[in-house]
This record gives C-alpha cells, structure tokens and sequence, in this order.
C-alpha cells in the first residue's frame, strides 16, 4: 500500500517541471524532459521522423548489444530487470573507463544482480536498485547519448544470448527517446535522494506499465481486422484472453504461440481455452528456443515490448515497449513468427 500511494504522489505531481535534470537526458532539440505540451507522438501510431531497427534474439544478439554498448561517446542509461552476462558487464565498464556516464538501474529481487551491482560500483559506475513503488522493475532497455533508445523483452542474461526468442528495438525518433528517457529519470530519482521528477507520459507512443499498458495493449488486440499473431511466454490477463477470442469470433485469423507448459504452468488452459473457438495453438520447446517474447502482430503491425500478460505486468510493474508500424520494421517480425509457426508443436 506504501508503495501505490508513493507513486500515486509521483504522479499527481507530474505537471512540475525539474530544471535540474540531467543535461543529457534528452536531446537538445526534445520537447522539455517533464513536459510534453508539444503534442507530438500522442498516439501509439503517430509517425515517426525515423523508422526503427528490430532484432530479433538470440542469433547474434549479444554482439548487436555489444556494438550499441560500444557506440556510446557521452552518456548511457539501463534499466534492467535481470543482468548476468558477463561480456555486456564488461563492455559497461569499459564505457566507463573511457568517459562515458553509465547509469543503471536494475530490480534487487533478481538475486544475480546483486554481483553486477558491486562490480559497476566497485569500478565508479553509477548503479542503483529499482524503486519500490513497482511490483517488479521488469522493463529492460537502453537510452544511447541521448540520441537512441533501444526497448527489448529480452534480459541481459546468458539465456537471452544462447536460447530464448526474443525482439527489440532500436529507436532514433527524438519524441520517443525523450520519453524512455523521461521514464528512466523518474525511476532514478525515485531509487535515490534526490527528490522526485515525474515523467508527463500524457502525450506518447510508448505503451508503459503501469501507466498506460493495459489500455493500450487491449485497444491494440481489439484493432486487428485481418489477422492477429500472438507469441509469448504466457497469457494469464483474462481481459487480453477475452480480447484475443473475441478477435476471432469477428473472424480475424488468429495464431498463438506458447512456450511449453513443462516451464510455464496455466499455458496448457490458456491453448485449452483458445482451441475451445477454434483458435490453433502452438508450444514452443527447448528443441526450438526457450520462448521470452511478448509479441503481438495485428494486420501488419507490431507490438515489441518487455510487458508480459498478466494483470501484475500490465498494471503494478514498471514495463516499457511500443507498436512497430513501419512496414520494413514490422516485417522482420512477421517472417520470424512465420518461421517459429513452422517449428513449433501443436498444443492440441
């Protein structure tokens, strides 16, 4: 209760401007880091200035994190909900070494991340745990000089980099960096003593939890007129069930994808309820990959984010992802679902 009402005062102060933020936490010609009067970028599909870059894990993942790592010349800010791999540790440090601020943020009820955050400490990173005011920190991404922010369902853990199915984002449009970085600064002040700095998300395209998320991913399910594409790790929410059913009762094609109830248990119901109208539903395997993603693909159009299906996710966890409308970005999506269709096993 203690930490809903201390991110409800968060919030109700939104409009406040800070001026003390820090000078690069967004890129100079960004519309105010706590204000966002401009009206840019207020719905999910509000054109970008520049088409993001999707990846897909875990086929050369970790060089590609690597390469971002090393890109940075001034600034770089991680939120991330589990770190354990040692190369991406590494290539933090070593952005420090040479001048570059690293930031990171990270949730202390992952067990492993307690090692990374006395190393980064041990070496003068600035690392902090994650703010109690969420159930679970569970967003995971990256803000680059000021200038890229790059949104994920994968973690920084060895797994995302050998087996498991995942997809991100990089994204250069100035409204939707100033805006993860807008979220980031919020939960670093929020995780120190530096009073708080509320982040106006009145006027964006992300889908954050726990401001916006359910609202949004629900009104994205019930858009699809064609087909609607599902690959994720569960579905527990009840209302994104409902939505999902409801879709193919309006005869939209709809297709999911699991991962195997042997990890996840409630998955077997989930597929069991879906075959019930005719919805076909497939399990992921260790044979394939392990399967992390949050995918949703409606006629065309992605959604790529670290928000899981559940109510806790949607609404009580610190979670950040976006819709990829780009038709090139969106694409990349669609072919590697139509490859893990291929070889993933009937639920039924």
């Amino acid at each position: 209760m203690r930490s809903r009402l201390a991110l409800l005062a968060v919030t109700a102060a939104a409009c406040r401007v800070y001026p003390d933020a820090p000078p690069d936490a967004v890129p100079p010609d960004a519309a105010p880091l706590f204000d966002a009067s401009d009206g840019i970028g207020c719905t999910v599909t509000t054109p970008r200035l520049v088409d993001p870059e999707v990846f897909v894990g875990p086929t050369g993942l970790e060089d590609r994190l690597v390469a971002l790592i090393d890109s940075a010349q001034h600034s770089l800010a991680l939120q991330m909900y589990l770190f354990d791999d040692a190369v991406l540790r590494d290539h933090l440090v070593e952005a420090h070494d040479r001048g570059v601020s690293v930031r990171v943020l990270m949730d202390p009820q992952e067990h492993a991340n307690a090692a990374i955050k006395s190393m980064f400490l041990a070496h003068g990173l600035d690392a902090r745990d994650t703010p109690a005011v969420y159930t679970y920190s569970h967003a995971k991404y990256l803000v680059i000089d000021s200038a890229e922010a790059v949104v994920m369902s994968m973690n920084f853990n060895v797994g995302a980099m050998t087996s498991e199915r995942n997809y991100g984002f990089v994204d250069r449009d100035p409204d939707d960096v100033a805006d993860v970085a807008r979220i980031f600064f919020m939960d670093w002040a929020l995780a120190g003593d530096t009073g708080p700095r509320p982040a106006n998300l009145a006027c964006t395209r992300l889908v954050v939890s726990p401001d916006n998320s359910m609202s949004r991913i629900l009104d994205f399910i019930k858009s699809a007129q064609r087909s609607l594409d599902v690959e994720a790790m569960y579905l527990n929410q009840t209302g994104v069930r409902i939505a999902i059913v409801q879709a193919a009762q309006r005869g939209v094609a709809v297709r999911v994808i699991l991962e195997t109830p042997n990890d996840q248990a409630g998955n077997d119901a989930a597929a069991a309820y879906f075959a019930s109208v005719g919805i076909p539903s497939k399990y992921a395997t260790d044979a394939q990959f392990f399967l992390h993603a949050k995918l949703l693909l409606a006629d065309g159009v992605a959604f790529i984010g670290s928000e899981n299906y559940s109510d806790t996710s949607l609404t009580a966890n610190r979670e950040v992802g976006a819709l990829i409308f780009e038709p090139t970005a969106a694409a990349i999506t669609q072919a590697q679902f139509e490859a893990d269709w291929a070889v993933t096993i009937p639920a039924q």
